[in-house]
């Protein structure tokens, strides 16, 4: 089933990336495993196959023909034993595939082009396969693959490629800057096109532009297997089924405040496919919730349900996830059936906070896990960048932050603002900020001019307007997080044919809200697992311990008198009461026998 996504004053799609961040998407703190495919302790489809009754590894160059469709040679498909050496795509390595050694196949996408120029070129075997004993028939290889804006296909024809009997997609629920695992097995069903065939001619044709790299090894055809199912589009927000039910988008919130979360728990769902002959009967999804640093386990699982060959459907746990304490969750997928034991196993995280509400993998709160960037003001425009949020308790917005993206230039103007999604209808903003060279690459917040209230059942877009740059460009970071939707707005940019301040459907960015008082993202406890709010305070200060550790602290003035010291407790919230002093800016340091951290905290 396919999500039909709200559109505004627009009806189509604009892509408003305008260059490459390309950072490895890694995971940096806590056991986040976003995305993280792991092999169970039982058997897994692999195990599964029949043997091949064709194979080949790459070893003997001569059996490919390598051909550039677009660039007159200069952009083509390899066979070699090196890996990918673009300044972005050389960070991938090389596959780990079984015969990696003896040679594979790469089409270097970043190396070869520097710039958004087309690129097409197919790989194709030179003899014939004969599939004449066979009906049903599955191609495998070992791929290791980092997606950008790029399409890598399996081509299968019966007639030397004057037409194409099928054409079957590698990987296509890889998100923009996603790297597949190093390497996965792909196995695909060709049977319509190649069962009971004599003569089957093999190509893969890659289509796309400035990308990362694709690399294959160890193609072999096989019988289809009698019994195989594949567990994949998995997410947690309800963005499959659970947003038909109460009319929000059911997005993939990553950072979910309690209160959000509480008034609506986690809807996990995921699409089952069966891959293989026989019909698979009580297939049944099945997630296991992970507190982190603690015992705490949740089993859930989703009705069983039928499919025959190559039928997918998508199922949802019949029961939601309601987080009970703040901190990090670590979701585990995989599906079964009677005839087919497990898929393998894969692993989605997300942050249950005080008060931070976000759609973005960026754990540390550094930038690190953007993907890629879009423009939020040139030298003759400015535009608005928005997400999508939906709103299920009553609460009030404070502040809004966003990543700057490392490649913009200091001297833009930029503002924070809010809006209600149906119709893009203006509520608050912050005043305008001038970015700093200290900003660049950095997470920054701005407070609204008045905390604004939001409303159970509302959809609104946090956003933030750029308007003309003085000298160059300011991009927001985006995240790779498909199960989301955001906004752009047209001030002369020219990005769409419906002119100035038309809005426009695009893909999620680093912005997230803010329902307390923060003074920086880096500040937050989303780093440290520490949180000190309101800030600024009337005096009345309030600490947070998300950590299974306690620590002891000092409240320290600007001469750098103590003026309080206490402790807190693991898992805890404690209030002190500076009211009694001067106004100012004070630093509260937390301290235990291994890490110390440091806030700011504003008395006025």
């Amino acid at each position: 089933m396919k999500k039909t996504l709200l559109s505004l004053l627009t009806i189509f799609f604009v892509n408003a990336s305008v260059a490459q961040q390309k950072a490895p998407q890694e995971n940096t703190i806590h056991n986040i495993k976003h995305i993280e495919s792991i092999v169970p302790q039982s058997s897994s489809a692999s195990s599964f196959m029949p043997a091949p009754f064709w194979s080949n590894d790459f070893s003997t160059q001569s059996d490919w023909t390598m051909v550039d469709l677009l660039n007159g040679g200069l952009q083509n498909w390899v066979i070699t034993t090196n890996g990918p050496v673009g300044s972005y795509s050389g960070t991938m390595g090389v596959i780990n595939s079984t015969t990696a050694a003896n040679g594979f196949a790469l089409f270097d996408s970043d190396a070869l082009n520097t710039q958004y120029t087309p690129q097409e070129a197919t790989l194709t075997y030179n003899g014939t396969i004969d599939c004449s004993a066979y009906q049903y028939i599955n191609i495998n290889f070992e791929c290791y693959h980092r997606v950008f804006r790029d399409s890598v296909f399996v081509e299968i024809s019966t007639d030397n490629f004057a037409t194409v009997a099928g054409r079957y997609r590698i990987q296509p629920a890889l998100a923009t800057n996603e790297s597949s695992p190093n390497p996965e097995l792909v196995s695909l069903n060709i049977s319509s096109s190649a069962g009971n065939q004599p003569n089957v001619y093999l190509r893969f044709h890659y289509e796309g532009e400035w990308d990362y790299a694709t690399m294959i090894d160890d193609v072999t055809f096989s019988e289809t297997p009698d019994n195989e199912l594949i567990l994949s589009n998995q997410t947690f927000g309800g963005w499959w089924l659970g947003y038909q039910l109460t009319g929000d988008l059911g997005c993939d919130y990553t950072l979910y405040p309690m209160s959000q979360a509480s008034a609506m728990p986690y809807r996990i769902e995921g699409v089952v496919r069966n891959s293989g002959i026989q019909t698979q009967n009580n297939i049944t999804l099945h997630v296991e919730v992970e507190e982190d640093n603690t015992s705490n386990i949740t089993s859930l699982s989703s009705s069983p349900i039928s499919l025959s060959m190559l039928q997918n459907d998508t199922v949802a746990t019949t029961t939601n996830f309601a987080p009970s304490n703040m901190g990090l969750y670590n979701m585990s997928y995989w599906a079964t059936s009677d005839s087919f034991p497990t898929t393998d196993t894969t692993t989605f995280s997300t942050i249950v906070t005080d008060s931070v509400y976000g759609v973005d993998y960026d754990w540390n709160s550094d930038g690190a896990n953007a993907s890629g960037y879009a423009y939020l003001s040139r030298p003759a425009c400015g535009q608005v960048l928005a997400n999508v949020y939906d709103i299920y308790a009553n609460t009030t917005l404070t502040s809004i932050s966003f990543h700057i993206s490392d490649q913009s230039v200091a001297g833009g103007d930029v503002t924070a603002q809010l809006y209600e999604s149906d119709g893009q209808i203006f509520i608050a903003e912050s005043d305008v900020y001038t970015l700093q060279q200290s900003d660049i690459g950095q997470w920054v917040t701005l407070p609204l001019l008045t905390p604004t209230p939001l409303f159970a059942g509302t959809s609104y877009l946090a956003g933030v307007l750029g308007t003309q740059h003085p000298t160059d460009t300011v991009g927001i970071s985006s995240t790779g997080n498909p199960h989301t939707s955001g906004y752009i707005q047209d001030n002369g940019c020219d990005i769409g044919s419906n002119g100035f301040g038309a809005w426009y459907t695009s893909s999620a960015r680093l912005i997230r809200m803010n329902f307390g008082y923060v003074s920086s993202v880096n500040d937050e406890h989303l780093k440290s697992g520490l949180s000190v709010y309101p800030n600024p305070s009337s005096g009345i200060i309030n600490l947070g311990n998300e950590n299974n550790i306690g620590y002891s602290f000092t409240v320290t003035n600007l001469v750098g008198q103590i003026v309080f010291d206490g402790k807190i407790s693991s898992y805890s919230n404690r209030s002190i009461d500076l009211s009694q002093f001067s106004k100012g800016v004070y630093s509260i340091e937390f301290t235990n026998n291994t890490q110390t951290y440091s806030k700011k905290v504003v008395i006025e």
